[in-house]
């Protein structure tokens, strides 16, 4: 796990990532990127949404609201718990050692990194670090908090296919895909949800990650049609039900985010969410109600159909 400044490089010693900042203040936003993507993929999609190539969600916020920004780079292929506590270790540190009194952090996750970010911050507030103390913000960019469809279409496949000689060799070989994949069958962000477990059992054993008072969570969905509630009600990875935490009228697992830190763009991509202009406009809007104490009152509510 490593991290940089929007101008600076990949820092491993959380120590050293300030000497790449020419103005650090005390407000960090912290970006996650996805699944086998990298922290440069923060850039992606800029020349379109900006017509320059340079331009960020975290650098505009710098420029609008002097937030500092900083992207991490971590390894998708490990347990997405594990990452969050890596992350949660990483950022114990790095505030220590920040060169100012850290008075906000609001950490910003594409895809896997919305589940990276909500383990982190589990782990944290559980443990006590200090970080958690500046923790204002957690979003979400098409993170799938109730799983990714297609995790669970190639589980149930393989997991047919391995009962038979002819397909147990296919079957095998799909199953090398990694931990962090599997993780986003049903949105894993404990360790308790694989410790003891088969990684490829397609059973939900996902338990209720804590959602911290104190904290605003926001969370934004992309689908490729208009609406949310439409055929194409999906970005061709995350469900639109799975981005919101809402799941189906008759899930038995939801999480119950604040109906007004909920936002939605139509025809967009999942990758569209890295660089968009209306996602922005709504995210520097979020980040302007910092007082997340008093507009956070998310919680995980296990219901039953």
């Amino acid at each position: 796990m490593s991290v940089r400044t929007h101008d600076g490089r990949l820092r491993r010693m959380p120590g050293n990532v300030a000497h790449d900042e020419t103005a650090p203040t005390g407000k960090l936003v912290i970006f996650l990127h996805g699944l086998c993507e990298t922290d440069r993929y923060w850039w992606y999609g800029a020349e379109r949404a900006w017509g320059d190539p340079n331009v960020t969600y975290g650098s505009q916020l710098r420029a609008d609201r002097g937030w500092t920004p900083l992207y991490m780079h971590y390894n998708t292929g490990l347990h997405i718990s594990e990452n969050g506590r890596l992350l949660a270790g990483y950022l114990e540190t790095l505030v220590g050692r920040w060169p100012v009194p850290v008075t906000e952090i609001a950490l910003v996750g594409h895809s896997m990194g919305g589940l990276v970010i909500r383990s982190a911050a589990h782990l944290a507030d559980n443990r006590g670090l200090v970080w958690v103390d500046a923790l204002r913000h957690i979003v979400g960019l098409g993170a799938p908090h109730l799983g990714a469809p297609l995790e669970r279409w190639v589980n149930a496949r393989t997991h047919a296919m391995a009962r038979l000689p002819e397909t147990r060799p296919i079957a095998t070989w799909l199953n090398r895909r990694s931990v962090g994949i599997k993780d986003l069958r049903h949105g894993s962000v404990l360790e308790a949800d694989w410790t003891d477990f088969d990684p490829d059992d397609p059973t939900d054993n996902v338990g209720a990650a804590t959602l911290l008072p104190g904290v605003a969570y926001s969370m934004v969905s992309a689908t490729l049609g208009e609406r949310p509630d439409g055929r194409f009600a999906h970005d061709l990875l995350v469900e639109h039900i799975s981005a919101h935490g809402t799941g189906r009228p008759n899930a038995t697992r939801r999480i119950e985010f604040e109906v007004d830190r909920l936002f939605h763009v139509g025809r967009r991509t999942h990758f569209h969410l890295l660089n968009d202009a209306a996602v922005y406009t709504q995210l520097r809007a979020w980040l302007d109600g910092a007082d997340g104490a008093e507009q956070a009152t998310a919680h995980i509510t296990e219901t039953s159909a």
